[in-house]
């Protein structure tokens, strides 16, 4: 290396051409396989990038944001994950059942746009330069902060066009300087709108916010609940309710990768949530990838091999039975998981 490039290497921002953002150390993983898998490259959102989640209410944009707060809890020792609830919905504790460690989560119920993003611009910055490690930053949601103009009004009257997109273009440029420099994941959530633009065959809804956001996260990831009867599992243990019909305990989560500048733009995948344990049915996430990619041989439609003609080669005779020994073998979901992840190593 010239002297020359070493003066500019010291350069501030400037970057190491030694560092990998899409290496396993690097990357925020959930323990939803699919939903790692949608984001391509990397299998996972590499610290310092920013993804947000939109869809309807109550489709699972938040329970996305704490599985990927649990499974950074899991991967790392120390890292801190700070979430801004703009919904005011936030409790003291995060339940047990999502496997967050409630001593390196904190939850911050506030929609004002100064106390959010002057906030990690100032004094989160001055704090993180010290060595605070924040691996995480979430705001849920983004539509329900308060726009800058309409801080200071006292009326509902007050119509400020262009409020929302004023404050988020601002505020989200202020912050990115913080998040890439510090390794910092953002995490954003969004509601949908009507799509009046669409015409009569495009899309009916569409991510609510301005171009700002559009042009400032790498991912946009689609969430909804699988409506369908078969993505509902039931209580098999209980009663019936008035009408006879059985409590609903679980339900499957559709994820897509609606856009991305760095990852596969178009891929789905889904997950179960269960109202007790949390995700659920890992194994047969694991399944149905394994199978996309020939991981796993099929001489018919019921057996299922796993290193075929090798001295590790494991036999399974049903789906169930494939799917059970991939929840409760760890070293074989590792096993087929890594060489899943490991299709999109480019």
């Amino acid at each position: 290396m010239t002297d020359w490039m070493k003066q500019l290497r010291k350069m501030d921002g400037a970057v190491s051409p030694e560092y990998n953002p899409f290496a396993p150390e690097n990357v925020l993983r959930s323990p939803s396989p699919s939903l790692n898998w949608i984001f391509g490259k990397g299998s996972g959102i590499p610290y310092g990038y920013s993804a947000i989640f939109y869809g309807p209410p109550k489709a699972g944009k938040s329970l996305s944001s704490y599985l990927l707060t649990a499974q950074m809890h899991k991967d790392t020792t120390d890292g801190i994950c700070i979430r801004f609830d703009t919904e005011m919905r936030a409790d003291a504790q995060m339940d047990e059942m999502w496997g967050i460690d409630n001593d390196r989560f904190i939850a911050i119920n506030q929609n004002d746009p100064t106390k959010i993003y002057d906030y990690i611009s100032n004094e989160l910055s001055d704090m993180l330069d010290a060595g605070m490690p924040v691996k995480m930053i979430i705001i849920d949601s983004l539509n329900g902060m308060k726009g800058v103009k309409r801080m200071g009004k006292d009326s509902v009257a007050d119509h400020l066009m262009g409020d929302d997109a004023l404050t988020h273009g601002i505020g989200l440029k202020n912050i990115l300087p913080i998040i890439r420099k510090h390794k910092i994941a953002l995490i954003c959530t969004a509601h949908i709108r009507a799509n009046f633009d669409a015409g009569k065959y495009g899309p009916k809804e569409k991510m609510a916010g301005g171009y700002a956001m559009k042009h400032f996260f790498e991912y946009f990831i689609e969430v909804k609940r699988d409506g369908s009867s078969a993505s509902k599992i039931e209580d098999d243990k209980g009663g019936t309710d008035f009408r006879g019909k059985k409590e609903i305990v679980a339900h499957k989560i559709f994820v897509k990768m609606a856009d991305s500048s760095v990852g596969v733009a178009g891929r789905s995948g889904e997950f179960t949530l269960d109202y007790k344990k949390g995700l659920i049915n890992v194994g047969e996430e694991i399944a149905t990838l394994a199978k996309k990619y020939n991981l796993v041989d099929m001489p018919n439609n019921r057996t299922y091999v796993i290193n075929k003609d090798t001295p590790e080669e494991k036999k399974f005779t049903s789906k169930a039975q494939f799917n059970e020994a991939l929840e409760s073998d760890p070293e074989l979901s590792k096993e087929l998981l890594n060489k899943i992840y490991e299709q999109d190593i480019i």
